[in-house]
C-alpha cells in the first residue's frame, strides 16, 4: 500500500492505480451543499460537481426570492398608487427602484464575493486533487515499471545462472578428459623414467663409493698431519712454560738470597751492638761495685748486689753462616 503524503488515502499496488479512500460522512456532504465554510481535505470531482450545482441552486433561490419580493413590492405599490395621486405614486415607485437597485446591488456584491471565493477555492482544490491524481499515477507506474523491471532482472539472472553452469559443467568434463589423457601419458613417461632412474642412481651409487673412499683416505692423512702438528706444538708451548716457569723460580731464589744476605748484615750489626752493650755494662758494674766498697766498706761481699743493674746472660744462637756450615759438617 502507497499512501499518499496529502490525502488519506491509499494506492492498492504497484500493478493497478486503484485509490482506496475514506469517503466524506453525510454530515459534512450536508454541510458542503448548505453552502458554509468547511474545510476539508476529501474533495473529489463529483463532490465539486455537486457543490457547484448546491450554489448554482441557492443562487436560483435567492434570485427567485429576490422576484418574488419585487412582485411583492410592486403589488403593494400598485395598491398604494390606488390610494394616492399619480406623483405619490411617482414618487414611491422611484424610491421603491431605488431601494430595489440598492438592495440588488448589496446582494450582487455580497453574493458575488462568496461565489467567486468559493469558486476560487473549488479551482484550487480541483488543481491540487488532479496534482496529486497526476502524482499518485505516476508513482504507481513508476512502481509498475519498477516491478517489471525487477522481474525482467530475476529472469535475466537465473538464465545467465543456468548458461554458467552449463558451461561450467562443459569445461569441467572437458578438463576430466584432458587430465584422464594426461595422466595416461605422465603414468607411461614415469614408468619410463624410474627405469632410467633406478640405473642412474645405481651408477652414482658406485660412483660415489669410490669417491668416498678417496676422501676418507685424504681425511685421515689430513687429521694425522694435524694431531702431529698440534702435539709439537703444544710440546713446544710446555718446554717455553717449563723454561719460563724455571725463569720465575730462579728469580724467586735469587730475591730470597738477597734477602738472607741483609738479614745476616743486620744480625752481624746486632750482635756487635750487643756485644758493645754487654762491655758497657760490665763496666758500669765494676764502676758501681767500686763506689760502693768505697761509699760502704762494712758490707760484705755480695749484699750490694741488688743495686747494681741487672745482667741476663743469654745463650748464643748458631748464625746462618754456622747453621749452613754445621748442615755441610
Amino acid at each position: 500500500m502507497i499512501r499518499n503524503p496529502d490525502f488519506s488515502c491509499f494506492v492498492c499496488c504497484a500493478l493497478c492505480s486503484k485509490i482506496l479512500s475514506t469517503p466524506p460522512s453525510p454530515a459534512t456532504f450536508d454541510r458542503i451543499r448548505e453552502y458554509k465554510p468547511f474545510k476539508t481535505r476529501y474533495y473529489t470531482h463529483q463532490d465539486i460537481l455537486e457543490i457547484g450545482a448546491g450554489i448554482h441552486f441557492l443562487h436560483n433561490r435567492k434570485e427567485a426570492e429576490i422576484q418574488e419580493i419585487m412582485e411583492k413590492m410592486k403589488a403593494e405599490l400598485w395598491t398604494q398608487a390606488e390610494m394616492h395621486t399619480e406623483d405619490m405614486v411617482e414618487k414611491a415607485l422611484k424610491e421603491a427602484a431605488a431601494n430595489h437597485n440598492a438592495f440588488v446591488q448589496d446582494l450582487k456584491q455580497k453574493h458575488g464575493q462568496e461565489l467567486r471565493e468559493a469558486v476560487r477555492k473549488a479551482k484550487a482544490e480541483m488543481q491540487e486533487a488532479m496534482a496529486d491524481e497526476q502524482k499518485r499515477e505516476v508513482e504507481a507506474a513508476e512502481q509498475r515499471m519498477l516491478h517489471r523491471l525487477q522481474r525482467a532482472l530475476l529472469e535475466c539472472a537465473h538464465d545467465k545462472m543456468q548458461a554458467v553452469a552449463e558451461a561450467r559443467r562443459q569445461e569441467r568434463e572437458a578438463a576430466w578428459s584432458e587430465t584422464a589423457q594426461q595422466q595416461r601419458k605422465h603414468s607411461d613417461k614415469l614408468k619410463e623414467a624410474g627405469i632410467l632412474a633406478e640405473e642412474v642412481y645405481l651408477k652414482n651409487i658406485e660412483q660415489l663409493k669410490t669417491e668416498k673412499n678417496k676422501e676418507m683416505n685424504i681425511a685421515l692423512d689430513i687429521i694425522q698431519r694435524k694431531n702431529q702438528c698440534e702435539t709439537e706444538k703444544q710440546l713446544r708451548e710446555a718446554e717455553s712454560l717449563h723454561h719460563h716457569e724455571l725463569e720465575k723460580v730462579m728469580m724467586t731464589l735469587d730475591a730470597a738470597e738477597d734477602q738472607v744476605k741483609t738479614l745476616i748484615q743486620k744480625l752481624d750489626r746486632m750482635t756487635a751492638w750487643k756485644d758493645s752493650l754487654e762491655t758497657e755494662i760490665q763496666a758500669t758494674r765494676q764502676a758501681f761495685q767500686k763506689y760502693i766498697d768505697a761509699t760502704f766498706p762494712n758490707l760484705s761481699p755480695g749484699q750490694a748486689d741488688f743495686i747494681l743493674p741487672l745482667r741476663t746472660t743469654l745463650q748464643e744462637k748458631d748464625t746462618p753462616k754456622e747453621a749452613e756450615e754445621n748442615d755441610k759438617e
